[in-house]
């Protein structure tokens, strides 16, 4: 009879020892592994940077619900590209949990103005209201006044992105060439030279005393030299009696 008292004796000590054996286990799995204790909470996947509707089917899969959020430009991110996300990944949510999504609206484009004829200073006003920048402006030669636009690149009318430079080419003016001096010549061979390079020759009859030959140029206007707009009209003063 005396080992069962004995055993008696002790099995108040032994609950007590493993009741507080289970208590310790249980305060330091809570305090070192809470996440462990029945937690349904999984980790939200990082989907930045992924196609919309591919985003969209990660976290499906993952349980989680994707709604579409904010929509903005963005220069160098394809339309649809995720931006963004809320809340942010690798946090830990229940299934279920609502993920929105910043998307990328792709790059914005505006329509070039139409600018040819306008003057130079008009065209950079209109560019700077329209979102651009202006670009390289490059003269050449024209008939057309000297600023006026003769065209863009991009051509107006098409779409560019923002932000971007718009090309101008501008009129330089009519180009410049130098009147030959052809005084002196016979109005044959002063109209040939003349035609030759681009102007335009109107005769003109001049005083023929002083005992030059008929037909030689005597006097030109403009003067030799001179610097003249291509395609100007030159006018010869000639001695009369030649064969036009």
């Amino acid at each position: 009879m005396n080992w069962r008292v004995g055993v008696r004796a002790i099995v108040p000590y032994l609950a007590t020892a493993v009741a507080g054996a289970a208590l310790a286990y249980i305060v330091v799995a809570f305090f070192i592994f809470p996440a462990d204790l029945g937690s349904t909470d999984i980790k939200i996947p990082n989907v930045v940077g992924l196609p919309y509707e591919d985003a969209t089917k990660m976290l499906q899969q993952a349980g989680f619900v994707a709604a579409r959020g904010e929509q903005r430009y963005v220069t160098g991110a394809p339309a649809g590209q995720v931006l963004g996300q809320s809340p942010l990944p690798d946090l830990a949510a229940s299934k279920g949990t609502r993920v929105v999504l910043e998307v990328s609206r792709g790059q914005r484009t505006v329509e070039v103005p139409q600018l040819v004829g306008v003057t130079r200073q008009q065209a950079e006003v209109a560019l700077q209201q329209a979102g651009f920048d202006v670009g390289d402006v490059i003269e050449m030669p024209s008939p057309e006044p000297r600023g006026k636009v003769l065209g863009t690149v991009p051509v107006g009318g098409s779409r560019a992105p923002l932000p971007s430079a718009i090309s101008l080419t501008v009129s330089g003016g009519p180009a410049q060439v130098t009147v030959p001096d052809v005084v002196g010549q016979s109005f044959a061979d002063a109209r040939t030279l003349l035609a030759q390079l681009g102007f335009q020759v109107v005769r003109a009859r001049a005083d023929s005393s002083g005992g030059r030959q008929p037909g030689q140029v005597v006097s030109q206007k403009p003067a030799a030299s001179q610097s003249v707009p291509m395609g100007s009209t030159v006018t010869l003063d000639v001695i009369p009696g030649d064969v036009p």
